[in-house]
This record gives C-alpha cells, structure tokens and sequence, in this order.
C-alpha cells in the first residue's frame, strides 16, 4: 500500500502545481511526510511537492543555490554556497546554518549516525559535519577533479562521489582513514548524481550523454544506460519505495520520474474491499479487470505526469481485458470509473 500511496502522489495533482521548477539541482524524498523536497537552484528556494503532486515554496532562507539536499532525523539540510543549512521538517523554521569555510558546496550525504559528508566543487574538497555539535571539518582536500553528488555506502564504510569533467571517474574513500581512491574509470563527462537501488545497484547521471547510467554493486560490470532522454540531469534520487529514479533536469526545468524495474510490484486498490481487480502487476500487453458486479465501467491509463495516454469505455462484465501494449516499460495510473471511482499503479515491462 506504501508502494501505491507514493506513486499516486505524482499522478492526483499533477495540474494543481503552484510554482514552477527554475534549475532543479536536488531531490529528496521524506517518507513521512509523502512530500518531495526539491531544491529551486534558480529561484534561491525549496520546494516541497506534497502527497497530491502539488508544489508549494516550502523555505526561501537561501542565499545561494540551494545545491544538495539530504534528510537525517527530523531535519532538512541544503547546501548553500559555502554553507549548509538545517531545516526542521515539522515547522520548516531553519535550525541550523553552518559555515564551512567552503566555496560552492553541492552534493551531501548522511552516515546514518551523527554526520553529514558535503562535497566542495570548485575548492575540491571535501568536508564532514557533525549535526550534534552543528561543527563542521575538512575531510579530504587535494582532489584532481571536482566531486559533485556523493552517497555513503554503509556495507563498505565509505564514501563514493562521482566527478565533473571528461572521463569523470567516480571516486571513493574508507571512513577509517579518508584517503582518496579512484573506484571506477568512466568515459562519462560531467557526472552530477549518485544513488543505489534496493538490489545495490548504482545509478551515475551524467551531462554527456543526458542520461543514467547503471553500474552493478561491485562496479566490475561495464555499465548500462538506465534512464535516457533526459536534460541536463542533475543530483538524482532513489525512491525506495517505489523503485523508481527522480531526475531534477536543469536543462528544462523538468523533475522526471522512472520506474526502474528491479523490484515487482503487486495489484493493489486504494479500497482492499474493492469488488474490481487488477492485474497482472507487472503487465506486458494485457491488463485484466475482474468486475464482480458487471457495472459498465470505463478505464483510463495515465503517466506518472498525469497526462492521460489511454481510454476504453463501456466495459462491461466481470472479466475485461485492455490492451496496453502501446505503452513503454514504466509505471502507469489506472483510473476505473464506474459507480465509485477507482484507481491503482502498474508496472509495465
């Protein structure tokens, strides 16, 4: 049911919004509060979009960016320029605004425990913050390319960041003694965002070749393009919940989600007691509704944008069969209107 919730956020109001995206940079999701934290690099704000899809300014205590965005307890923390600021997700009341002694702060990680790890672009470095004492301390200096997005990989007690530039490799270092290391060679350029799936996957955005690219856990594999199409993708996010990418594309003020396929969903409806089915979940060219009451119903399909791809009408009996195999592998809304309306996500592979 979590799965269904957070997917349907992005489809009920996807009309509704009242701001618009100026150079999305970051993307965090806070699954307590279904809401999306997005960071408006260009209007020097915070977005949040809530769990009917609409976006709302959600801080404007900003100077510049704001950058990368990361959640740890209770608390929203934004780079700022040289500075990372905290923000209580309760009241939204700012808790915090450290300074660092840096220069363009812009991809930020937290350990689980009692620190942050914020990278510095254009002073190459590294810094590492402890949110109990609010202090903050150079990590790792002397980089050769400049570190963007960064994750922390709990499993290897490590860092991973990817790099700016050509043949940006994407880079790591061991908590135990910070010491800088390339991970893996890559003939990207431009990488902006890290992230890992539930099977341990890594997903690298990268500028040039406006794409996500997938990396297996242990990053021997050559790598594989997940996500294409995209613009300008900048520091990516992993929903756990629902298997799917979120891209803040700077390129053309878009945020973009993807299913990723490498979890299985299940048929759902927002009512358990619903009289009408769906599956299979996922689906390939057909998609069954099982209607024990046999009242004429009519099934509409939509993106996860809320555009409406597909309708079929006067459906009737209690088994109905929808083609879908027009659509692309991804996730899908179903809206079934008959006497009360309806609605569930597919997966489409």
């Amino acid at each position: 049911m979590k799965n269904i919730i957070a997917l349907l956020l992005l489809f009920c109001g996807a009309m509704l919004q009242s701001q618009t995206y100026n150079a999305p940079e970051s993307v965090v999701y806070d699954p307590a509060g279904k809401r999306y934290f997005i960071s408006n690099n260009g209007a020097n704000q915070i977005l949040q979009r809530d769990s009917s899809g609409q976006l709302s300014v959600f801080s404007t205590s900003i100077s510049s960016g704001p950058h990368g965005l990361e959640i740890a307890n209770n608390t929203l923390y934004a780079c700022d320029g040289g500075s990372v600021k905290g923000f209580s997700l309760s009241t939204g009341a700012q808790v915090m605004n450290l300074s660092t002694g840096g220069t363009f702060l812009n991809g930020i990680c937290y350990d689980g425990g009692n620190f942050l790890y914020v990278s510095d672009f254009s002073a190459k470095r590294i810094y590492k913050i402890n949110i109990s004492t609010q202090s903050s301390s150079l990590y790792i200096s002397g980089l050769a390319k400049s570190p963007n997005g960064i994750i922390f990989d709990a499993n290897n007690q490590r860092l991973i960041w990817v790099t700016w530039g050509t043949n940006a490799p994407i880079m790591q270092a061991s908590l135990a003694d910070s010491a800088a290391a390339q991970l893996k060679a890559t003939t990207l350029g431009n990488c902006d965002g890290i992230v890992r799936d539930n099977n341990g996957n890594y997903y690298v955005s990268a500028w040039s070749t406006q794409s996500a690219h997938r990396f297996d856990s242990t990053f021997t594999a050559a790598p594989t393009v997940a996500v294409s199409g995209l613009s300008n993708p900048a520091d990516i996010y992993y929903n756990t919940e629902n298997d799917s990418l979120v891209s803040p594309n700077a390129g053309n003020n878009t945020v973009t989600f993807h299913y990723l396929g490498t979890a299985s969903p299940t048929a759902v409806s927002l009512n358990p007691q619903s009289e009408i089915r769906f599956y299979p979940n996922p689906a390939s060219d057909f998609l069954f509704i099982d209607n024990i009451d046999g009242e004429s119903l009519t099934a509409e399909v939509y993106d996860l944008q809320g555009r409406k791809l597909l309708s079929f009408h006067s459906l009737s009996g209690d088994r109905q069969q929808i083609n879908i195999s027009e659509l692309e592998k991804g996730l899908y809304v179903l809206r079934v209107l008959g006497k009360e309306e309806k609605v569930c996500v597919f997966a489409k592979e």
